[in-house]
């Protein structure tokens, strides 16, 4: 009697429920499944089967942000005050630009004057030589 090849198949629960267990990581719910199901997937297999269901794949992407900003907001909160400084600094530089935090220095030639664009200088003195390159940059057209 010949033996059929038997090939495993996963349902999309199954696969959905590892992909969201693994944050989407598309590598790593390939590591999984082989793992857990003992079926071969390569990362290319799981981006396209992910993609198939974008609005549950975009849902755990989206779970997995959540899941960041709480570690992030635990890290504020934490007793290390270094740590706590570190995390703080952090969310302010993401998520407080609107009120002045962040480190960047933005400037923009137009009409004779000098407004913002996007530039990380580190010191007084590398702002100032910037807006010195620049006076030089707008003379010269």
């Amino acid at each position: 009697m010949k033996r059929k090849n038997f090939i495993k198949k996963l349902t999309d629960e199954q696969f959905l429920t590892i992909l969201r267990a693994n944050m989407g990581l598309f590598s790593r719910t390939a590591r999984a499944i082989k793992m857990q199901y003992n079926i071969d997937y390569s990362r290319q297999a799981v981006r396209d089967r992910a993609l198939k269901h974008k609005e549950v794949y975009d849902d755990i992407i989206e779970e997995g942000i959540d899941i960041g900003e709480e570690n992030l907001h635990s890290l504020m909160r934490s007793r290390n005050e270094n740590m706590k400084f570190k995390s703080t600094v952090f969310f302010l530089k993401m998520k407080g630009k609107d009120r002045g935090y962040t480190d960047r220095l933005d400037l923009n030639v137009h009409n004779d004057e000098l407004e913002e664009i996007s530039v990380v200088p580190q010191s007084k003195e590398s702002i100032e030589k910037y807006k010195d390159f620049m006076r030089v940059l707008k003379n010269d057209n």
